[in-house]
């Protein structure tokens, strides 16, 4: 199979590069000694282990038009010690398919009915994203412990760019570098064939030259999928709260995704119930009126 795609063949081979070096070379059993030049494996060493020829091997990480199989990007995959999600990119990235679709835009046309499922959820809270991991549906209990993300200008609303841009979330999740880096590499993996996006491109350019922190993970191109996951939150008004976070897909389209936390003890249960806190992006808020 060729990857006509000139985009995502430069995100394949930059993604083989950052696997490749990152691998240590003893534990794919090669000796560490000798004269390396870089980190992690040789090219040669790879091909070796995926049993193809190091001259496909050394193309595709130039991102070369040449064509490979699935199975034999499989066995690459294996010999850098992908997980199965990083497989699926490696493999959606050949097939030009995959989990997440550019036909929502996540503006308009939100169903109702989920609409109404994200509201019903108070007083936990729920949101919704869209392709971009753009927030377009909170309820009032995510705008309590968040802020209210549509007060913001639509720039500022992804999820992503909240995360590593706002400097109340880096002090709202207790292990935040564990948090962010987990959601970079779930958005890298749902976001794998939007590449040639200019409003991707564009977020993904601002975080690049605004967050350190995203610019170092972006390179290491990680991709998973977080699932269900504690997490620890210490809200300024509320205090400590625990929460299990359930991701959940729609049926109205794959850029469509719900997320719903559920109290993991019962003082985080009665402090949502609580009303002595009001949004941080409250009326006027933004203007400092």
């Amino acid at each position: 199979m060729l990857i006509e795609d000139p985009e995502r063949r430069q995100q394949l081979a930059a993604f083989l590069r950052a696997r490749r070096t990152a691998i240590d070379p003893s534990a794919a059993g090669f000796p560490a000694t000798g004269r390396r030049r870089t980190a992690g494996l040789r090219r040669e060493e790879v091909a070796v282990l995926a049993e193809i020829s190091t001259t496909l091997y050394t193309w595709l990480e130039q991102a070369r038009p040449i064509p490979v199989s699935a199975a034999a990007l499989t066995r690459v995959a294996a010999a850098l010690a992908c997980t199965d999600e990083e497989t699926q990119l490696v493999l959606t990235l050949l097939s030009g398919r995959g989990p997440a679709s550019p036909e929502h835009d996540g503006s308009a046309g939100v169903p109702e009915g989920l609409l109404r499922l994200v509201a019903q959820h108070d007083p936990a809270p729920a949101w919704m994203v869209g392709p971009r991991w753009e927030g377009f549906g909170q309820n009032e209990s995510a705008k309590l412990v968040f802020g209210d993300w549509t007060r913001l200008d639509v720039a500022d609303r992804g999820i992503l760019s909240l995360m590593f841009t706002d400097p109340f979330m880096r002090t709202l999740f207790r292990d935040w570098h564990e948090q962010a880096r987990l959601l970079l590499a779930e958005f890298r993996l749902s976001t794998a064939l939007h590449s040639g996006d200019p409003a991707l491109s564009t977020m993904v350019n601002r975080l690049t030259e605004a967050s350190p922190e995203f610019r170092q993970w972006w390179q290491q191109y990680p991709a998973q999928t977080r699932g269900e996951a504690a997490i620890t939150l210490d809200h300024p008004g509320l205090g400590t709260l625990v929460f299990q976070h359930v991701p959940v897909r729609t049926q109205h389209g794959p850029n469509i995704r719900v997320s719903f936390l559920i109290p993991a003890d019962g003082p985080t249960s009665d402090k949502l119930r609580s009303t002595g806190v009001r949004s941080r992006f409250g009326p006027g808020a933004l203007t400092g009126e």
